[in-house]
């Protein structure tokens, strides 16, 4: 069987092109089965020409698309724009598993797949190639002509990541990819977060599948793919993209252990401040971590608790920071402007726990309500979003269409762009000016223009 992947990056902010590891977990899969399969990358503006062409040479037996919930409407359009398709069409990814329902929204889609999809796409690559009726595979949504919309169960979450085989880089430009993300590669040795925050889709991803949710790899599974990895491509960092590495502390002391023998690449993690501590820090430190990223999201004790189902104090979150520092690794914080029911003055409480803590670089994203999530419910309910129109809700994370009075969109654009001026200016004001042109209006052509130097610019002036 020969399987076409439709991947929309369109229109983000960066300029640079992303690996996908849901798309290349089931290209590898596939290919170990025998199968063919093939990308096409949409990335830039959206331009349906490129898949049309590459449809007419590849001519595939099976098309499957991989959308998050912003890149939805693409998705939509694709469809609008180039049914029918010559083969059978399936959609996966996150918004297909939180918004099912919107099999029926596009007109030629022929199915959804619901969670994990390695093995679900499998059987259906097998049973389409034997010309059986996959109106019974679990994890499928299926239009039928005899029987309406069929709806099946999902199967559990798969126990040991291990038997997977390490995800197709190949189907990417991998080495592009990894010079445009400063020579770094990514790698995933785990699935799931352990924690519930309310604008996350963890803790509704992990409602649509039984069995246990957070999952790691084993340390010797995941040496043998960084081998692999160092042995083909050329970087000189690694970046190990797991929503909470830290999660279980056994891996952590397994994976350093291990790591420090076998590679001297430094290598950068997430981690939430509940579990960094100075003796966790040491380690990592040791085995060549020099980068943690932390979740700070908001920086009122209250509204984290009340409205986003995070429960650490301030000085928790900073002592996690004070700990990554005392033994020399550099941090990053995530942030969040614009969430529902916060204020100008909730918000300068986020301004005033970075602007004490200091981390060696900030990112500010605006608040955007996924399907599935509690906060989307309460914007639903509170009447901040429009419910006819949910293609609607996704605005890049650099504007809103939350329409709150106590927290007008003027303002929650102010914020995001004068927030990591507003946390610098006092400390590092060349850091703090060089991130009020970043999040300028004009910023993104700025950005652009300075690409050929951007290495140089992000380690004197950001410091990372």
């Amino acid at each position: 069987m020969k399987i076409l992947f439709v991947y929309p990056d369109i229109g983000v902010r960066g300029g640079a092109r992303s690996y996908q590891f849901g798309i290349g977990m089931l290209s590898a899969v596939l290919k170990a089965h025998g199968h063919e399969t093939r990308l096409h990358y949409m990335f830039g503006a959206y331009d349906p020409a490129p898949l049309k062409r590459a449809l007419a040479v590849y001519q595939p037996d099976l098309i499957a698309f991989s959308a998050v919930s912003p890149q939805f409407r693409f998705v939509k359009q694709i469809f609008k724009d180039l049914q029918p398709f010559p083969a059978f069409t399936i959609l996966g990814g996150h918004h297909a598993t939180l918004a099912p329902e919107c099999l029926e929204s596009i007109k030629g889609l022929d199915a959804i797949c619901i969670g994990e999809g390695e093995y679900p796409l499998l059987e259906l690559a097998e049973t389409l190639k034997q010309r059986g009726d996959p109106r019974a595979i679990r994890n499928l949504w299926v239009k039928t002509r005899d029987f309406g919309l069929v709806k099946n169960p999902t199967r559990p979450f798969m126990e040991d990541l291990d038997i997977l085989p390490f995800p197709d880089r190949e189907l990417f430009d991998y080495q592009q990819i990894i010079n445009s993300d400063f020579h770094t590669a990514l790698f995933m040795f785990s699935r799931g977060c352990p924690y519930d925050c309310t604008f996350c889709s963890n803790h509704a991803l992990r409602t649509r599948q039984e069995g246990k949710y957070v999952r790691f790899r084993s340390v010797a599974s995941c040496l043998e793919e960084i081998r692999a990895v160092l042995g083909r491509y050329a970087l000189r960092s690694l970046y190990f993209n797991d929503d909470c590495f830290t999660a279980r502390r056994d891996f952590v002391d397994a994976f350093c252990a291990c790591y420090s023998r076998e590679c001297a690449l430094p290598f950068a993690i997430n981690a939430r401040p509940e579990t960094l501590n100075d003796d966790v820090c040491r380690v990592l430190k040791a085995a060549g971590c020099h980068r943690v990223s932390i979740g700070i999201e908001s920086g009122s004790e209250s509204f984290r608790r009340e409205v986003l189902g995070r429960r650490q104090s301030n000085d928790r979150i900073a002592e996690a920071f004070a700990a990554c520092r005392r033994v020399g690794i550099r941090t990053k914080s995530f942030n969040i402007v614009g969430f529902p029911h916060e204020t100008p003055a909730i918000f300068q409480e986020t301004v005033d726990l970075n602007a004490r803590i200091q981390p060696d670089s900030v990112i500010i994203g605006i608040f955007e309500p996924y399907p599935g999530t509690k906060l989307a419910e309460v914007c639903l309910q509170e009447g901040f979003i429009p419910k006819d129109q949910p293609d609607a809700w996704f605005m890049g994370r650099m504007d809103t269409i939350l329409t709150m009075p106590t927290f007008p969109r003027r303002e929650i654009l102010r914020c995001f762009r004068n927030f990591a001026y507003q946390v610098y200016k006092q400390h590092a004001p060349l850091k703090a000016l060089f991130y009020k042109i970043y999040y300028s209006p004009a910023g993104e052509r700025l950005i652009r223009a300075l690409a050929p130097v951007k290495d140089v610019l992000r380690r004197l002036v950001m410091g990372v």
